[in-house]
């Protein structure tokens, strides 16, 4: 126990300087930074004395030499340098040592992507974001505020871009395929990019203001799952027959002029109260008796058939119709059609 102690003693003591009378194995540095006497020194029980010299340079020797700044021997010092010696090494300038310095304007630009998160160039943000697409959309340019010819030049790779989102409708109207994707769901988009993209923006968020507008730009939108319900206005219902004949426009009521464009349109309920002219509906075409517009010429729709003028649907004509009509021909004449302005059948012509 005693030879343990004493050996222990005797290595610690080793220790403290460089041991005198010693031939070493190895040489020494040419020129170390620090006197081999400060170095650890130490008697290994199989290897003999060996030393190890201190891992960090000291403060004084940190400040003396720039270029060992933010290297692991400095890196537990506190000191800074000037704007001066920052800017004139610019690879201190993004390093602890030049935190506080004040960077001008055009140094933060030029050394863009390595002074992006420097301190003293922060004002300077969005000037140096903006040096390079890839820079811009980097985290430390998360906080940038773009300016729009920025946002909209490069659409596509700003739009998820916080720096950007002011502009959101000027990026995604920029190209319809960016329009319909996901980073633009919540863009509100302009009438006349909606309806002039209407097939593709028929389910968009932002075109959902003007969705009537979309439905009647094409009667394939229109006839669409996504307009059912839509109610049209006048104005585009009578734009076009096939909008006309669709569940969307009933209850729209049709001026006379656009109910004579067809026969299959005068016959639609929304024609009911429209005054048709007599030549309208007296044209040979005896759909016309079931047109609600042309019931004041009943009488002489009726009287352009004997199967009319022996149907139920004449049957109010009986009062209306003329004894001109009834007498122009001999069938009509005996037909139900004429049995009160013609009693006496014997008159009707041979």
């Amino acid at each position: 126990m005693i030879t343990k102690v004493t050996y222990l003693i005797a290595t610690i003591l080793s220790v403290k300087a460089f041991p005198q009378n010693i031939q070493l194995l190895s040489q020494l540095p040419s020129d170390p930074i620090e006197q081999p006497d400060s170095w650890a020194w130490g008697r290994h029980p199989k290897e003999g004395f060996g030393y190890k010299a201190r891992n960090s340079l000291t403060l004084e020797q940190c400040i003396d030499n720039p270029e060992t700044a933010g290297t692991v021997h400095c890196d537990g010092y506190d000191y800074s340098y000037p704007v001066e010696l920052c800017i004139s090494m610019p690879r201190l300038a993004p390093l602890k040592v030049c935190a506080d310095a004040k960077f001008p304007k055009d140094f933060c630009v030029s050394n863009a992507a390595n002074m992006v998160k420097a301190k003293g160039c922060q004002k300077f943000l969005t000037d140096m974001c903006i040096m390079d697409i890839s820079l811009a959309t980097s985290q430390p340019c998360a906080d940038a505020q773009y300016p729009k010819d920025f946002c909209t030049s490069n659409a596509n790779q700003m739009v998820k871009t916080k720096g950007c989102q002011k502009f959101l409708t000027d990026m995604c109207t920029m190209d319809i395929n960016l329009a319909t994707s996901q980073p633009c769901a919540d863009a509100e988009f302009p009438k006349d990019f909606c309806v002039a993209n209407a097939v593709k923006l028929i389910k968009a968020n932002g075109c959902q203001s003007y969705l009537t507008d979309l439905c009647t730009a094409d009667v394939s939108l229109a006839v669409s799952s996504d307009c059912a319900g839509v109610k049209f206005p006048a104005s585009a219902c009578t734009s076009n027959a096939n909008f006309a004949i669709l569940d969307n426009c009933k209850g729209v009521e049709f001026p006379a002029s656009f109910c004579t464009t067809s026969v299959q349109i005068a016959l639609l309920d929304n024609c009911k109260d429209a005054k048709l002219p007599k030549e309208f509906c007296v044209n040979g075409d005896l759909r016309m008796i079931k047109a609600k517009g042309c019931s004041k010429f009943l009488g002489d729709i009726c009287s352009q058939s004997l199967e009319l003028a022996n149907s139920a649907d004449c049957l109010p004509a009986q009062k209306s119709v003329s004894v001109f009509r009834c007498t122009r021909s001999r069938d009509i004449c005996l037909s139900q059609l004429c049995e009160l302005k013609v009693r006496d059948k014997g008159s009707c012509p041979q």
